[in-house]
């Protein structure tokens, strides 16, 4: 009997870059733009000294390259920290019906096997779609779940795949990655505990799925058997994690070749929860279309998602005031101050020296919100304000699709500029075009090797 893992693995066996339409490799090579600029402005951060150290410590084969630093470690460590690198600011992209970041799995997998397996650029952006594809499933076919027990659903959900991408680049046959799956399952998890006091865990599980995705592939290489009901048994991934078993077959494995998921990601305009996008430019646009100032503001409500609420806005007092910058990241009070007062949101605005802003601080001490029933989301992100003004009035405005979905893209030029910000961060102004040039041209020259290169600082 032919079971999902077996399906989705002979998907990932089987795909070429010839299969692949070529809007969604060109929107592939825009990810991994994306995913790398984040990566490199990740490296200036506190948290990433002590996976780098860690990685270091372990040694071993020199397989794959750490971005900016230029280290060859196994294929497994490098992708490891270049993950958490790539999430580790929560401004990487996310499939929002599966309610994952993808890339920060995807991208480090098959840049850190492909540099392993000496793998070309073909190979390796159909790898990645194959990632793409299979993470998108997993988490779509149980759309909201893993978050609605407490869950991370992108580590859960970003193990398979990077199995997909490792065996696809190691030439596994599709018995081989279904029973690295099997593995993996027991390896797939992280927990969203981290949300009550803004410290780091969640920046390491995007890190720690390609860690283990690979572990998984190289066993299976080596004959180790996995369970290969891991999908749909009856203590497999849905049984066990989300308890319910009645998950969406055709969802996690319909559609191949005809239904292309990599074509839904979105790209991030803010280094912040996603969740908290559409409610903070309802906020700047309303702001800035009425001429509003902060001060004028008597009160303001978040209109929001019912499954968002006690991800960025509870306890409500706590996010108020976030006590470090990793939780102002998840506190819609905070972001949609901001985003009112400021007019924008970059990285620097959630540097820890600039959270004691007393114009900021005392907008988000004035916010409520509303939660509503949503048949959109989560494909759309979507959110609204209302605003009670000194003056007696009332105003409110609604973002119904998220800046960066598909349907309300950020186009290349965006994404460049977002890359060129980001990466300026990490290496010298004169080495950025050279990593473009590198991403863009993947499938028509070099390889991983030549992207990670590209990244390295000096």
């Amino acid at each position: 009997m032919e079971t999902m893992s077996d399906k989705l693995s002979a998907f990932a066996a089987a795909l070429r870059y010839e299969d692949i339409p070529s809007q969604v490799i060109e929107k592939v090579k825009l990810h991994i733009l994306d995913a790398l600029g984040i990566g490199l402005a990740s490296t200036e951060e506190n948290y990433a000294k002590g996976i780098v150290a860690v990685a270091r410590e372990w040694g071993g084969a020199p397989q794959a390259t750490l971005l900016r630093y230029g280290d060859k470690l196994p294929a497994a460590h490098a992708a490891m920290v270049n993950g958490s690198l790539i999430h580790g600011i929560d401004f990487d992209d996310t499939h929002t019906e599966s309610i994952t970041h993808v890339s920060a799995c995807v991208v480090p997998t098959a840049l850190a096997v492909g540099e392993a397996a000496g793998a070309g650029g073909k190979e390796i952006l159909a790898a990645m779609v194959a990632g793409y594809e299979i993470i998108a499933r997993v988490g779509g076919a149980m759309k909201g779940g893993f978050h609605a027990k407490g869950y991370h659903a992108t580590p859960i959900c970003g193990t398979f795949g990077a199995v997909a991408i490792a065996g696809s680049l190691w030439g596994h046959a599709p018995e081989v990655i279904a029973n690295a799956m099997g593995t993996a399952g027991s390896q797939a998890s992280g927990i969203q505990e981290f949300l009550d006091d803004g410290s780091w865990a969640k920046r390491f599980h995007p890190g720690w799925a390609c860690h283990a995705g690979i572990t998984a592939a190289q066993l299976a290489g080596h004959g180790y058997l996995g369970p290969r009901k891991v999908f749909e048994g009856r203590f497999g991934l849905y049984a066990t994690h989300v308890q319910d078993r009645e998950y969406d077959p055709e969802a996690l494995a319909g559609g191949f070749g005809e239904r292309w998921e990599t074509l839904n990601i979105s790209f991030k305009p803010y280094p912040c929860c996603h969740f908290n996008h559409a409610a903070m430019d309802a906020a700047k646009y309303l702001v800035r279309e009425a001429g509003i100032r902060p001060e004028e503001i008597e009160a303001f409500e978040a209109v929001i998602p019912e499954p968002i609420a006690h991800l960025v806005c509870e306890p409500v007092e706590q996010k108020k005031k976030p006590e470090s910058s990793y939780a102002a990241l998840f506190s819609l009070p905070y972001c949609m101050a901001l985003s009112a007062v400021k007019g924008r949101a970059e990285l620097a605005d959630f540097d820890e020296e600039n959270l004691g802003d007393p114009e900021i601080l005392a907008l988000a001490g004035k916010f409520s919100y509303i939660t509503v029933d949503s048949d959109r989301f989560p494909k759309y992100l979507h959110g609204g304000v209302r605003m009670k003004l000194a003056d007696g009035r009332t105003l409110e405005r609604e973002e119904p699709v998220n800046w960066g979905n598909p349907e309300n893209p950020m186009n290349r030029a965006d994404v460049e500029e977002k890359f060129r910000g980001n990466a300026g961060r990490g290496l010298p102004p004169g080495r950025i075009q050279g990593v473009i040039d590198a991403v863009m041209n993947l499938d028509s020259r070099g390889g991983a090797a030549e992207v990670t290169a590209a990244c390295r600082e000096r």
